[in-house]
């Protein structure tokens, strides 16, 4: 039975945040899963023989092409299916490929292993997006997403921060005299990043299915059994589509690069460069997706919730002049203008992703967040490192260069992110007048 505090049908308050903390651990180990090799580029290059576009390759396309093909399907099935045993599976599945990457001895054997990872990841979000929409009302709803959305943005910086812990532990001869004493450093972050999968999985296993619930969006009217998006619904969310997408590429390009940046333009090591970066990160981002619900929630006004896309307006408009700051040739700048920026980007996705969701059913919400990742992830993680890879190898670099390469990405991407989400706005409005006229 819930408790006097639960309205019917939905679990206790208690359970429900239980719920949505192991879902937070297990998407924080999916998201350093993914972004670890940010913090291995250079001794990846070097051991394998790589170049750098072969490198954004790995980053971005090996696991964003998969995980953008297998995530639409996967969000059809997270609406129908059990999601616990869905997403128990897909963490399998990516553990499996993060071991096969640190066993891997070239080009090939590594993208493959990668398209595993994709596979696997492809179906944590948008079942822990719908289990979290069947858990809480629509009172709490926006709270919970966003914390779950915190560690989206914390695995980022979780990957690079401990990764460089594992790496300092290896380089310090932790496992001298063990049988891994002469496997080199990144392939023990990833073997040992691949068996941690087995926590959340564990876990995992050991939650309740929720009841799906039938709330409905600002769309729809009809009974659950008709409820479908048009060909005009997707139209309405195609500039939020497009502006979180967008958003996506700066921040997978900044966060694949920018620990390479400090190593070679600051002669940083990359076990000094990951727990300091990589607790900027974790914090900046943890922060700016939960001031983001938070912000929007408040400034949430009219029925189609068009003051959210607002608050995502002005973040987007603030972090296209940040991103310059990754230029400057003081370190404490750098850092100070990458801390900023996470923090920032994160409160237009918060706030952007919070929107999506308002604007359909419940029983659609898997499927609106797998169109939402995969676009995220094929066009911004599959683009992203590449195209700042692709810069590094066709001109001479420094580290100066470098930054050039990470801005001239940057800040033209969040012009266009702006640029969305007042589009957005133009079209909310829009329905919003053509509902109070036929109301």
């Amino acid at each position: 039975m819930p408790s006097p505090a639960a309205p019917a049908g939905y679990p206790p308050p208690s359970y429900a945040w239980y719920g949505v903390g192991v879902l937070v651990l297990a998407t924080v180990l999916s998201y350093t899963d993914r972004q670890i090799l940010s913090l291995l580029v250079d001794p990846i290059r070097h051991d394998l023989g790589i170049s750098d576009t072969q490198v954004g390759l790995l980053m971005g396309t090996a696991f964003a092409f998969v995980y953008g093909i297998a995530g639409l399907p996967l969000g059809w099935l997270a609406d129908r299916a059990c999601r616990r045993n869905l997403i128990v599976g897909g963490i399998a599945l990516w553990s499996v490929g993060t071991v096969c990457c640190g066993l891997s001895h070239d080009f090939t054997q590594f993208f493959s292993a990668r398209i595993l990872v994709g596979i696997g990841e492809a179906v944590l979000t948008p079942a822990s997006i719908s289990v979290i929409s069947d858990s809480f009302p629509a009172s709490t709803r926006g709270k919970a997403t966003s914390i779950f959305l915190m560690g989206v943005a914390m695995g980022g910086g979780g990957a690079i921060l401990f990764g460089g812990l594992i790496l300092r532990l290896v380089e310090a001869g932790a496992l001298q005299g063990s049988v891994f004493d002469h496997t080199a450093s990144w392939r023990m972050v990833l073997l040992l990043l691949g068996a941690l999968g087995v926590v959340p999985a564990l876990l995992i296993a050991t939650l309740r299915e929720p009841r799906r619930q039938h709330g409905h969006g600002v769309m729809q009217s009809t009974e659950p059994a008709a409820i479908t998006l048009t060909t005009a619904d997707w139209l309405k969310l195609l500039p939020l589509f497009i502006a979180v997408s967008t958003a996506s590429l700066v921040d997978n390009a900044i966060l694949a690069w920018t620990p390479s940046l400090l190593v070679r333009g600051f002669g940083l090591s990359a076990g000094y460069v990951g727990p300091l970066l990589g607790t900027l990160l974790m914090f900046s981002g943890g922060a700016g997706m939960l001031a983001g619900g938070l912000l929007s929630d408040r400034k949430r006004t009219g029925k189609y919730g068009s003051g959210r896309i607002g608050v995502a307006l002005i973040a987007a408009l603030l972090t296209a002049p940040v991103t310059a700051l990754v230029m400057n040739g003081n370190l404490d700048v750098v850092l100070a203008g990458v801390t900023l920026y996470v923090f920032l980007s994160c409160i237009g996705e918060s706030a952007g992703t919070l929107t999506l969701l308002e604007s359909v059913p419940n029983s659609r919400h898997g499927l609106v967040t797998a169109m939402s990742f995969f676009l995220n992830v094929a066009f911004g993680a599959g683009v992203g490192p590449v195209a700042v890879g692709w810069v590094a190898d066709h001109f001479v670099l420094t580290g100066q260069a470098l930054s050039s390469a990470i801005f001239l990405v940057a800040c033209p991407g969040f012009v266009a992110v702006a640029g969305f989400f007042y589009l957005a706005i133009r079209t909310t409005r829009r329905g919003e007048r053509k509902a109070i006229a036929c109301a």
